[in-house]
């Protein structure tokens, strides 16, 4: 039986009133927010700060997909109120490192952003032996909406990131019907974005994916 992952929604708005709203209506029912990236971009720390106020005892993620300057870009988040952030996988190892040493003298969390990584396991153990211990497994947006769509081979390569030592955060189109498939797998967050943001009733179906996330691994479904 693995351990239960935490449930992580991503706000992926480009208006942070918007994102305040969901946050405070969703917040009892998720572990981690994340300041999406757009949003990052579009209102900056203002989006951290507003959503740490609003959610004192969630963990906050700013993905800010750092490509540069790693040590400024974790203190910035980290002084904005972020509890982790996120460095992209195509950034050389003195970002990452850099990154990394901020994160860990803050108490934070830093985590790689596989996003647009083609040779994930061949950087993988180049992070390892930095020590990263963070990893986020990603289908990116352009490529669901080009047809992509989640397969075994994700989840042998998964299983590899987790054998390396990696904790892994799996994101990409989530739903309810995806959950399944990745029950077997001891991956340490689940990040939901549009299946709850989108849903009619938002808290709700946050709260049905959490009962949902608790059941499949726990092994109770099967």
């Amino acid at each position: 039986m693995n351990p239960t992952p935490l449930l992580q929604l991503a706000l992926d708005y480009v208006s942070l009133p918007k994102a305040i709203v969901m946050a405070a209506l969703v917040a009892p029912e998720v572990d981690i927010i994340e300041i999406g990236t757009p949003l990052c971009k579009a209102a900056g720390t203002d989006a951290i700060r507003a959503i740490r106020e609003i959610c004192p005892d969630k963990l906050i993620l700013a993905d800010f997909k750092a490509p540069d300057v790693g040590g400024l870009e974790a203190t910035i988040a980290f002084d904005a109120g972020a509890d982790m952030m996120t460095v992209i996988g195509g950034a050389t190892l003195a970002t990452v490192e850099q990154a990394l040493a901020v994160a860990r003298e803050r108490g934070k969390e830093m985590l790689m952003e596989l996003t647009g990584v083609r040779d994930i396991l061949e950087r993988a153990f180049e992070w390892r032996r930095i020590g990263v211990d963070r990893i986020v497994y990603h289908r990116e947006w352009d490529a669901q909406s080009a047809g992509r769509e989640w397969a075994e081979a994700d989840k042998v390569t998964i299983c590899k990131l987790i054998d390396m030592g990696f904790k892994v955060t799996v994101t990409g189109g989530l739903t309810m019907e995806l959950l399944p498939f990745f029950a077997d797998l001891p991956v340490s967050v689940l990040i939901c974005g549009r299946g709850i943001r989108e849903a009619s009733d938002p808290r709700a179906a946050a709260h049905q994916m959490r009962l949902a996330i608790a059941d499949l691994w726990s092994g109770s479904s099967g």
